[in-house]
């Protein structure tokens, strides 16, 4: 080939390439707008993948809605779903890892049990291929929430649980003045500020009045806002990571600003129609599922405005793909289907509040601007809205491992103590947080 011709090949094939590259720069759609999905050998559509999967969820509404839209896209690929409670699952699981029997090819982890989960190993890395995620297409916070020890990304998430707090509109009028989300946040822009407010609750209402229903609640709160990376293999700094909300938290203990209910009780339910507290923790499922379901008379009633110190996470649930199974490509569809792809985050999001935890579903989202049928409770503000301009810039993440679950069982054996004997103060508390990790965790070093 003479110099000329070699030339010319070189400027045709350079141009070519710059052709392709660009085409496929205004062609290319994130994995969450795919219609076909990977099958290990290259890219198959979605009539052609044939297979039975395996699913446990607790959820049965969300099953029976979404499997036959699935089906609508998927037709020849067979859910067959387990109802499994989120308190049995994990140990569900490991019974049937460690007999050999059934186990599920689609995996839910639930905030609670976690970072157990992500521990054993089982679960398929989600940026390997043939699944591709990128972790710049979900919000910065859920990174640390969806990665194991490995830095590997495990799991995408069922819906974002970003937590802000709920509160009775009829009370704060009463007794702050205002029901407006943006005056509360001016009024109570820091702890210090939300404790003397609550101090005059109580003393205008003759203590029939408080800020928040227990230590357990407001611990949540605290304790997410203050998310940060404090266990390194079997080393807890439990000091560093708690110090700082017990004694926030035994300022309103001492100021009498919280009442003295457990959570998960019947007493804390009852209490949101009943008017003895202002504010509840509020994520974007807790619309449906506590305030509507504990005040049905309750429309117009509640408003949501951000926590003093900004957001934090209440909950929220992982989805994998478990690393064992036989018809991974099929679990993906299914996964990348129900919580990533437009049709069906669109249709958790329309059906039952989910907000999927992909950024793209929020930019120029006419559902958004919409609202949901539970913003009535909240006398039409637009809840998701509120959720992620006010609070989700302000939430972090926490990394988590088989010792997080530890941490959170030992608080919550602790608070009901912590609430009756008044003569144990932070200090005395974090000794006691300390000795009780220790004596669930043998193996580790706690300071």
């Amino acid at each position: 080939m003479g110099v000329r011709k070699r030339s010319l090949f070189v400027i045709l094939f350079a141009a070519c390439l710059s052709l392709a590259v660009l085409l496929a720069g205004c062609s290319a759609t994130p994995a969450s707008q795919q219609a076909v999905v990977s099958d290990g050998k290259g890219t198959a559509k979605p009539e052609d993948m044939k297979a039975t999967i395996k699913v446990w969820d607790w959820d049965e509404a969300f099953l029976k809605h979404m499997i036959p839209e699935f089906n609508k896209v998927f037709p020849n690929i067979k859910v067959e779903y387990t109802i499994v409670s989120g308190t049995d699952y994990l140990q569900k699981l490991q019974s049937g890892i460690a007999s050999g029997s059934d186990v599920p090819d689609v995996i839910l982890g639930e905030m609670g049990y976690r970072g157990q989960l992500f521990d054993l190993g089982i679960l398929e890395n989600l940026e390997s291929a043939p699944y591709n995620v990128k972790r710049q297409d979900m919000f910065d916070y859920l990174i640390p929430l969806l990665t194991n020890t490995k830095g590997e990304l495990v799991g995408v998430d069922q819906q974002i649980a970003p937590g802000g707090l709920a509160y009775r509109r009829d009370l704060a009028k009463t007794y702050l003045g205002t029901d407006d989300p943006a005056e509360l946040e001016t009024m109570l822009k820091d702890w210090n500020s939300f404790i003397a407010k609550g101090i005059e609750v109580k003393d205008k209402s003759g203590g029939q009045v408080l800020m928040m229903s227990g230590l357990s609640d407001a611990f949540s709160i605290l304790y997410g806002q203050t998310a940060k990376e404090y266990i390194k293999g079997k080393d807890i700094d439990l000091t560093s990571r708690v110090k700082g909300p017990l004694e926030t938290l035994f300022k309103m203990r001492d100021a009498g600003i919280l009442g003295k209910l457990e959570k998960g009780t019947p007493a804390l339910a009852a209490s949101y129609s009943k008017g003895g507290f202002l504010f509840y923790p509020m994520a974007p499922w807790g619309p449906k599922w506590t305030v509507a379901a504990n005040d049905k008379e309750g429309k117009g009633r509640w408003g949501l405005v951000k926590a003093p110190g900004g957001g934090t996470t209440i909950g929220g649930t992982s989805i994998s793909i478990n690393k064992g199974s036989k018809v991974k490509d099929a679990a993906w569809a299914y996964i990348n289907f129900c919580y990533l792809s437009k049709e069906g985050t669109t249709q958790s999001f329309t059906k039952f509040g989910f907000p999927p935890g992909i950024k793209s579903f929020y930019v120029n989202n006419d559902l958004i601007e919409k609202g949901t049928e539970y913003d009535e409770f909240f006398g039409g503000q637009n809840l998701m809205k509120y959720f992620y301009t006010k609070v989700i810039p302000d939430v972090k993440g926490q990394p988590q491992t088989k010792y997080e679950t530890t941490v959170n069982n030992a608080y919550n054996t602790l608070y009901p103590l912590f609430t009756k004997d008044t003569s144990i103060d932070a200090n005395t508390a974090l000794q006691k947080f300390i000795t009780e990790v220790k004596n669930k965790a043998p193996d580790v070093t706690v300071k």
